[in-house]
């Protein structure tokens, strides 16, 4: 079982100076925590460049930000004097100055809004490891004389600069990091310093932080952008180790990467993840313990109802003028617009209500797409029918796990399940399952949903679910595993493309 250390070390970014005061410090050893507005962190970036960060707010506009607000119409930044650097007690002087500032949080319901305000100093004297540096503001204008900025140069300090794959590498396949940074208004950070870039990367075993690998940075310049980015980005290739283990980037001058892991489980720990994250977006039903921490009660169970021109569907008519106005309308599109109910070129045969429980939702905001719905049964089926051991998953956590089918073609079999429901008696399908009332669910819980309708069939969405349940209907693992579903779903598409 892969552990993580990314969560060690202190469980909060409080550090007491004294009796009397208490600062708020940012702390590298708990990267999920959210700083609240007040905290604040200096960090060495390379032997030439700090950088000092400030969590601040604002008030809804036209209110300003309160601290460090450099930038208006242009940036107006604090001169080098403004800065006292010590290093080991002694004065190092302030080449230059740059600013970033960026909204680190901004919830949608409740204002909390935070925004990461970051200087970057470039010193005249390169630092070296071991020493301790303190910045300093003389005139005490950019922050109080109790809030401090102190930081020593550990050769193993987490560095934002240096960027691994967190979720882990397979030790047969390739391994690669990338080293750079971006100082804001200072433009990329020249890496290793004015000096000539560091010409090594280290492998370390992240436990006794003794080498395993070592190997050479090569430039790895980002092209394609319409303007001049990424230039000064290098590229750490440690495809060779193949040892199992948990490790750590090094870089001379700039300090190490979060910890990560090389280990074959680290593809099942990821499709255990994604597996987990689809079981939540199931639709009529529970989620449950010990599948998952986040439970609910059965959602969406209640049929849909068929829209009609009728007071009590005006929403929908609505919605559907918008979707079909001049600045909406597909510029090759020949068929007339779909502007209400009444327009559909292909009306309602069944009148509802209309059972359409099951599938996933779309998003985090419940609705279901019948073009959606079958690209998801395409990829799972398509991965079980031609990766080597895909169909035999039957351990990914889920309610099914364990019971001799596979995993994939479970999941697959739970969406194409709903999606032929969606077929209306002429055999075309309906475009999705939508609220009544509005277009997103963004404020309930599922097992509070609103009451739902469906939309007019549409031939692309038709094709889409025709093409999807054929695939289950000719998948020779479906076939196997599910025949009568296979043989049901086959019906459904040949009456689908009947219609079409």
């Amino acid at each position: 079982m892969l552990r993580t250390r990314l969560l060690a070390g202190s469980l909060a970014a409080v550090c007491i100076f004294n009796s009397s005061a208490q600062e708020l410090l940012i702390s590298d050893d708990n990267p999920l925590a959210m700083p609240p507005v007040g905290a604040h962190q200096l960090r060495v970036l390379s032997p030439e460049i700090l950088e000092l960060t400030l969590i601040a707010t604002k008030k809804p506009d036209p209110s300003p930000v309160t601290v460090w607000n450099f930038v208006d119409s242009k940036p107006r930044l604090p001169g080098e004097n403004e800065f006292s650097v010590l290093v080991d007690g002694k004065s190092n002087s302030v080449k230059s100055v740059g600013f970033k500032r960026r909204v680190l949080y901004a919830p949608l319901k409740e204002r909390d809004l935070r925004i990461a305000n970051n200087i970057y100093l470039q010193l005249a004297t390169p630092l070296a490891d071991g020493q301790s540096v303190i910045v300093v503001n003389p005139d005490k204008k950019l922050w109080p004389a109790e809030t401090h900025f102190a930081a020593k140069v550990d050769p193993l300090r987490w560095s934002p600069a240096i960027h691994v794959n967190q979720v882990g590498y397979l030790p047969a396949l390739p391994k690669k990091a990338m080293v750079g940074f971006y100082l804001g208004s200072l433009g990329e950070m020249n890496i290793g310093g004015a000096s000539q870039p560091p010409e090594t990367f280290k492998i370390i075993d992240a436990a006794s932080g003794k080498e395993a690998f070592a190997g050479k940075l090569v430039p790895r310049r980002d092209v394609g952008f319409p303007f001049q980015c990424y230039q000064n980005v290098f590229e750490a290739d440690f495809s060779a180790l193949k040892t199992p283990g948990e490790y750590r980037v090094q870089v001379p001058g700039l300090g190490a990467s979060f910890p990560f892991f090389i280990d074959d489980g680290i593809a099942a720990a990821f499709a255990r993840a994604y597996a987990l994250g689809i079981y939540h977006q199931r639709c009529g039903t529970a989620n449950e313990l010990p599948f998952t921490r986040f439970t609910h009660d059965a959602c969406h169970v209640a049929p849909a109802e068929v829209p009609t021109m009728s007071a009590k569907f005006d929403f929908v008519n609505q919605t559907l003028a918008g979707y079909a106005s001049a600045e909406n309308k597909n510029p090759d599109q020949a068929a007339p617009p779909l502007k209400n109910i009444a327009a559909s070129l292909y009306p309602f045969v069944n009148q509802g209500p209309v059972d359409v429980r099951g599938g996933h939702h779309d998003a985090g905001d419940y609705s279901k797409y019948t073009a959606n719905s079958a690209w998801f049964i395409h990829y799972l089926v398509f991965a079980a029918d031609n990766f080597p051991g895909a169909a035999e998953l039957d351990n990914l956590g889920l309610p099914e796990s364990g019971d001799g089918k596979s995993d994939l073609l479970q999941e697959a079999k739970w969406e194409a399940d709903f999606l032929a429901k969606m077929q209306d008696a002429d055999g075309g399908f309906y475009f999705l399952v939508y609220p009544r009332e509005r277009e997103y669910e963004i404020d309930v819980l599922p097992d509070h949903g609103d009451a739902q309708i469906v939309y007019p069939k549409t031939t692309a969405a038709t094709a889409a679910a025709v093409a999807a349940l054929a695939q289950c209907a000719s998948s020779p693992k479906f076939k196997q595993q599910f025949p009568q579903a296979a043989a049901l779903y086959l019906d459904h598409a040949k009456k689908g493309w009947s219609f079409l």
